[in-house]
């Protein structure tokens, strides 16, 4: 038997094939596959071009089962049309296709109970119960939400330096190197058409989110409030997510520790993984709340969780699968 994952994002696709005794075949990654940023032709396109690439690595011609999970298809409508438009697709027998933020959590606790917090371009909170039942929190693109993700800290930052350079804020540093990223020599002249004639560039306006955190560690404090509201936001939606998992799961409400696993590129700097875990303590004890958080690494990336879905989905013990594995 052959299993594959696929974890299609916005920034990349990865693809993991894997034998029935959980060694790793394939592993090979292709373009970006967010179908509502590059549309349906092209995410399919990368997707099949990342089965095809991964069968050719592991000189195979079929996948038994094939788990897939898609950013920016947080409704069932998103799913069904992707499937509708994957039937080309005849590398696989069976394909199961969720959200990227059901594979995460998958992938973050190995199939078990737990919550991830994903802060890279965008963000979400995903909490699994011990049933299979999900919750999620956030998610809501760039307009509407993504509450300290990338792109959210990066169009934080621009609005800021727009009001201090028109002595609307407090001074902040973040404009010399936010402008040089951006490769715009005049805020007025360059800003609006660079924001709006590319409909939110959101891969450039996430790519400041590094430049903000290095200002506050040297003291920024515009760059310091920015991060910590960004935080505070995924703080609030992780409670959020643990107090709904806590009414449906009759072993959360026993359980004293929730784990909370963190992925994304925020969380890639030690600096903020160190200071979000602080600041959802913090957030318990003033609530008062009856359990602790713990704060983790994901045992297994997404594309594992891929995986490990197209396996629940199938009907086999993720447990089991892995119970002879080292882990990744």
């Amino acid at each position: 038997m052959i299993y594959g994952g696929i974890d299609a994002g916005g920034t990349s696709t990865k693809c993991i094939l894997v034998s029935e005794e959980s060694q790793v075949l394939a592993e090979v990654k292709t373009g970006p596959a967010n179908y509502h940023v590059v549309g349906l032709t092209r995410a399919v396109s990368e997707v099949k071009r990342a089965v095809e690439a991964a069968c050719r690595e592991a000189e195979i011609n079929r996948i038994d089962i094939l788990g897939i999970g898609l950013a920016g298809t947080g409704r069932q409508k998103d799913i069904k049309v992707f499937r509708e438009a994957l039937l080309s697709l005849d590398r696989a027998n069976q394909i199961f296709i969720t959200d990227d933020g059901e594979i995460a959590v998958l992938g973050a606790h190995a199939g078990r109970p737990g919550l991830v917090v994903i802060a890279g371009t965008g963000s979400i909170v995903y909490g699994l119960s011990e049933d299979g039942k999900t919750i999620r929190a956030g998610g809501w693109g760039p307009i509407l939400g993504d509450e300290g993700s990338g792109f959210w800290i990066g169009l934080k930052a621009l609005q800021m330096i727009i009001k201090a350079k028109e002595g609307r804020a407090e001074k902040t540093s973040l404009i010399d190197p936010v402008l040089k990223k951006l490769v715009i020599g005049s805020l007025r002249e360059e800003l609006i058409p660079f924001i709006y004639q590319q409909r939110l560039p959101r891969k450039e306006i996430a790519s400041l989110a590094p430049l903000v955190v290095r200002a506050m560690k040297r003291g920024d404090r515009v760059a310091r409030d920015i991060i910590e509201e960004g935080l505070q936001e995924l703080c609030i939606s992780v409670r959020s997510v643990a107090g709904e998992l806590r009414q449906i799961s009759a072993s959360y409400r026993l359980q004293k520790k929730v784990k909370v696993a963190l992925t994304g590129g925020l969380f890639s700097d030690p600096f903020i993984y160190d200071l979000f875990s602080e600041k959802l303590m913090d957030l318990s004890r003033k609530h008062s709340d009856s359990y602790e958080y713990w704060v983790i690494r994901p045992l297994y990336s997404p594309v594992y969780g891929a995986v490990f879905f197209g396996l629940k989905e199938a009907g086999y013990d993720i447990i089991s699968f892995l119970e002879d594995d080292p882990g990744p």
